[in-house]
């Protein structure tokens, strides 16, 4: 699909660059073309406008072919090169031939007159002979003028080619530069899209363990069908148990699914002591404490208030204490609640067993264990830390983990104060 979506990405930004360069060099032709041909009819309608008489002989017109008028301005209107016809009448017999620069001999004059009388116009041009001309009618008969287009042409000739040019350099260049753009376009939908193949790989992994479990006690349920419901109590035990981590895990996954898709209503916001709350979730961990040897000490602030949701900051320090709690017995636990330089700063520290570099650059992400194996010795499924992260940044905070031989294993939150 990613395949798809980059040669997608391609062809669409090439259209369009092509569109766009096309257009640019097509325009650019066309005015430089009516800038000539209004040159050169500007340069014919004055021709025409002064008498024969003015107009002096100065080259011969006649081997032009071979020898191209010189840049010299001599009687001409800039470097356009202008002569005039007579005709008596209405009939081809060329009774005068004036210039404005050139000197045109009789045949040449005759040919070109003959050529325009026949296209039936009173102006346009004759491209074999690179002459552009306009007929007016006079008392005495007609006047044709004619403008040599040789250098208009050429020009002409010499801007389409750079055009060509300009375009297959501009087209290549954009098509490297777009194979390169949907690599770093597409770079973020790789990588969600592998996390996302990860995420659901995991789960389904997740899932097919207490289902497995379940569908096995029913089995053994089935199979002992004269037995009360006392003497399998251990197997409807263990049923309930799995169910219950079952439907703990959905529920895990359904808040991810919802913030990742910005589809679950904002959590409505107010005023809370956190102080307060901080001391609510620790006393459920009191007794968990005492049973497993752990030692936990707290240094809370009293009265910090700040701005938040009641039900998702109790969330995320159970997980913080619970997962605390995991590694740290027969260790010590430490919570500490201050508020400093405008921020309210959490951090649970435990001097339990050490996280890795390796394992710290990873730790908040979704189904993550330090236990390659994911052995399930400690519970749960490996959401919490993300769960925490998500709670955190909609929080407007920052949650961060360092694990040191000097500090011990250290998560620190941050709010600020007004967080909203």
């Amino acid at each position: 699909m990613l395949k798809k979506l980059r040669k997608k990405f391609v062809i669409t930004n090439m259209v369009f660059v092509t569109a766009v360069i096309l257009t640019a060099l097509v325009v650019m032709c066309v005015s430089n073309y009516r800038r000539f041909y209004s040159d050169s009819m500007m340069a014919i309608n004055q021709t025409l406008s002064r008498n024969l008489e003015d107009l002096k002989p100065a080259i011969d017109f006649g081997e032009r072919s071979n020898n191209p008028p010189p840049k010299s301005d001599a009687g001409g209107i800039g470097r356009i090169f202008v002569f005039t016809v007579m005709l008596e009448g209405d009939s081809n017999i060329v009774s005068g031939v004036n210039d404005s620069g050139i000197q045109v001999n009789t045949d040449t004059a005759q040919k070109a007159a003959d050529t325009a009388l026949s296209l039936g116009k009173s102006s346009g041009t004759i491209q074999n002979m690179a002459l552009r001309f306009k007929i007016e009618r006079t008392d005495t008969g007609m006047k044709i003028a004619f403008a040599d287009i040789t250098n208009e042409k050429d020009s002409m000739r010499s801007l389409i080619m750079i055009s060509v040019l300009i375009f297959f350099l501009v087209l290549l260049t954009s098509f490297f530069i777009s194979v390169y753009l949907s690599k770093r376009a597409l770079s973020p939908v790789q990588k969600a899209w592998a996390q996302q193949h990860q995420f659901v790989a995991d789960a389904s992994h997740e899932l097919k363990t207490p289902l497995t479990v379940i569908l096995a006690n029913l089995d053994i349920l089935k199979s002992h069908t004269k037995h009360t419901i006392a003497e399998e109590k251990k197997w409807i035990d263990n049923t309930e148990e799995e169910a219950v981590r079952m439907k703990e895990l959905l529920q895990d996954l359904l808040f991810l699914a919802r913030e990742d898709a910005d589809s679950a209503p904002p959590a409505p916001h107010m005023s809370l002591n956190f102080s307060q709350i901080v001391w609510e979730c620790i006393l459920p961990f009191e007794s968990v404490t005492y049973e497993q040897k752990t030692t936990m000490t707290e240094d809370i602030q009293d009265d910090i208030f700040m701005s938040g949701n009641e039900k998702q900051l109790k969330q995320l320090l159970m997980i913080l204490l619970d997962n605390a709690c995991k590694y740290a017995k027969n260790e010590t636990i430490h919570v500490t609640l201050e508020q400093k330089h405008e921020k309210t700063i959490l951090h649970v520290k435990n001097s339990g067993p050490l996280i890795s570099k390796e394992d710290l650059e990873h730790i908040f992400e979704r189904f993550y264990r330090a236990s390659k194996s994911r052995s399930r010795d400690t519970g749960g499924y490996g959401l919490g830390l993300s769960i925490a992260r998500t709670i955190v940044h909609n929080h407007k905070g920052n949650i961060k983990a360092i694990s040191t031989e000097e500090e011990g294993t250290v998560f620190t939150v941050t709010f600020p104060v007004h967080s909203i």
